[in-house]
């Protein structure tokens, strides 16, 4: 793995970090697409990646699990401003026909 590391530094100038980083979003990809033999082989010619692919996996699971909780934050921020609205607006109704009532 460290040829391969060394090859991706030199081709694309990324630091050595980043292309293990790149390695093992590949190499999980490929575990999730490639049939489970082959993906074996492919993570055994790439001995060590799996820990890096474990990795750049817990990445993304963290920012999409931040996403999820902006995006609940907001649903329900949402769902209260519409409770709130149709508070005001039935109020203000059932004033409008309280008050044409007397």
């Amino acid at each position: 793995m460290d040829e391969l590391i060394a090859q991706i530094t030199e081709k694309t100038g990324v630091t050595a970090e980043k292309a293990k980083e790149m390695v093992g979003v590949t190499t999980e990809w490929m575990a999730d697409k490639l049939p489970e033999s082959l993906a074996e082989q492919v993570a055994a010619a790439l001995a060590g990646a799996g820990g890096i692919a474990s990795s750049a996996a817990d990445k993304a699971t963290g920012v999409a699990g931040s996403a999820a909780e902006v995006a609940t934050g907001a649903a329900t921020t949402a769902s209260e401003k519409a409770g709130d609205l149709w508070g005001k607006t039935k109020d203000t109704v059932t004033g409008f026909t309280s008050s044409d009532d007397k």
